[in-house]
């Protein structure tokens, strides 16, 4: 067993975990050909084949869930010694969050964490709610918050219902809607989480509708909302008063239910300690929303 290194354990626990040689070639960083080569050398030291039919999607053999174990507690140990040189002057936690999250809770998440300039290295990046998932899971970002409403994903640390609501402008008069009137839509086409757009729904519903104003601006969004431009809707946690620059109000009849949203916190739980307390703070946040 002496030809068993760190390196290998290491690689074979990804690939494990994965199910990939392409997913855990770009965690590692690392040629396809390399993590082979890693892998039947792990397989010559312990004299027993690691994967069903060799296969990572087709996932361990007996022998090789045993070794996953033991691996794992070693991986979990490194990363207990990570966390200890997490504050050196390069480290840094990277937090993938969506541009609507960002746009509204982004100043409660920066007082959230801890005290500027006492730990790690923060960046803060905007994407899709499908590209933050997987940059979490090839490891290109530690913590990616999210809301979503096709279920919660891996890794969710924490999850919170919320509901949906049709919104218009301070002067917008509903009694136009009323008895299947067209609507007026505002659409909002920036990286957003999946699921249904405004004019989707409404057409579901069979009901009539036109699309008024098209952006990828969450300002020019709200913007044309407020001035009376159309319908849209958003997130009921949004529209408390403190988040609600732009005054616009709740629909309470003539459309259709739009149901609920899901805020997610994800993070790997094999993170370092200093990974995780971060994103308990980033969930706080939504526990007050």
């Amino acid at each position: 067993m002496s030809q068993v290194s760190i390196d290998l354990l290491r690689t074979f626990f990804e690939l494990a975990q994965l199910k990939s040689y392409t997913a855990c070639s770009k965690k590692l960083n690392l040629s396809q050909p390399a993590i082979s080569n890693r892998i039947k050398r792990l397989e010559d030291a312990v004299q027993f084949p690691l994967f069903i039919d060799r296969n990572p999607h087709l996932g361990l053999t007996d022998e090789a869930q045993q070794l996953y174990e033991i691996t794992q507690r070693i991986v979990d140990e490194l990363g207990k010694i990570d966390s200890l040189v997490e504050g050196g002057t390069f480290a840094r936690s990277r937090i993938g969050v969506l541009p609507a999250i960002e746009f509204f809770f982004g100043p409660e998440m920066i007082w959230k964490l801890d005290t500027p300039g006492t730990g790690p290295k923060l960046e803060i990046v905007t994407d899709s709610e499908d590209n933050l998932l997987r940059k979490v899971a090839l490891g290109q970002i530690e913590i990616a918050v999210v809301c979503s409403r096709l279920g919660e994903p891996e890794h969710s640390i924490f999850s919170k219902h919320c509901k949906l609501s049709w919104i218009c402008g301070p002067q917008f008069d509903e009694s136009t809607l009323a008895d299947n009137a067209e609507v007026p839509v505002v659409i909002w086409r920036g990286n957003v989480s999946r699921g249904p757009s405004a004019d989707e729904i409404l057409e579901s519903s069979n009901r009539a509708h036109r699309v008024v104003f098209e952006t990828s601006s969450l300002t020019s969004y709200f913007d044309a909302i407020r001035r009376g431009y159309g319908v849209g809707f958003t997130v009921d946690s949004f529209l408390r008063t403190n988040r609600n620059p732009y005054s616009v109000k709740v629909l309470e009849s003539h459309l259709p239910e739009l149901g609920q949203i899901d805020f997610h916190v994800v993070c790997n739980p094999h993170s370092p300690a200093g990974v995780r307390k971060l994103a308990s703070q980033l969930a706080s946040v939504f526990e007050e929303a």
